[in-house]
């Protein structure tokens, strides 16, 4: 009789940057010895994986912190290690929030919705790169903080802007302000 062996529906995620907050059940990769990193390695160096490794990779406001020269190669890197069919989530401050400036770590002042953009294969910025993102979503934040009310406002003001994302970068932040967070939900179109 042959044993039959279990297939294993877990999902590979790694966490670029995670610091001392991993996302859960993920290999975490970090330069800081004092992150809560699996690996500790500068991704500036690469991804020290092969290619098509994992189903989601994960960066929650680490990219910014990477030498700007180095950022496409690092964007290359996320996409050689995500399978084809995977998931990119990454979150980074918005260029209109007063921390993508403030910040002294920040060695670029944010980022936009039209970042991925350059990396879109069908466009005429394919010429940038050799890899492509599919914008699977984009979402602006306006971070509440420890008071209720201005944190139910963020919320509603999150909402609303979600609703036209680019009317947003274009008029909104220069009338009401800025964003705080951007996050992008991308695939590697390999």
């Amino acid at each position: 009789m042959k044993k039959q062996t279990k297939k294993s529906n877990a999902v590979n995620i790694l966490d670029i940057g995670c610091g001392k907050s991993k996302y859960p059940k993920s290999i975490g990769i970090d330069n800081n010895k004092k992150s809560d990193a699996d690996i500790i390695f500068n991704v500036e160096l690469g991804i020290p994986f092969p290619a098509n490794q994992f189903d989601m990779v994960y960066s929650n406001h680490s990219l910014e912190h990477l030498e700007p020269k180095k950022l496409v190669y690092v964007l290359e890197e996320i996409w050689r290690v995500t399978k084809p069919n995977g998931k990119i989530l990454i979150r980074l401050p918005h260029f209109s929030g007063v921390a993508a400036f403030a910040n002294p770590t920040h060695l670029r002042g944010g980022f936009s919705i039209q970042t991925f953009a350059y990396f879109n294969s069908q466009n005429e910025y394919s010429k940038y790169g050799k890899i492509g993102f599919k914008t699977q979503k984009i979402q602006l934040r306006k971070l509440g903080n420890t008071s209720r009310l201005w944190s139910f406002a963020a919320s509603i003001i999150t909402y609303f802007a979600n609703v036209n994302p680019m009317f947003c970068e274009l008029f909104w932040v220069y009338w009401f302000g800025g964003f705080d967070e951007i996050e992008f939900q991308l695939q590697p179109i390999k």
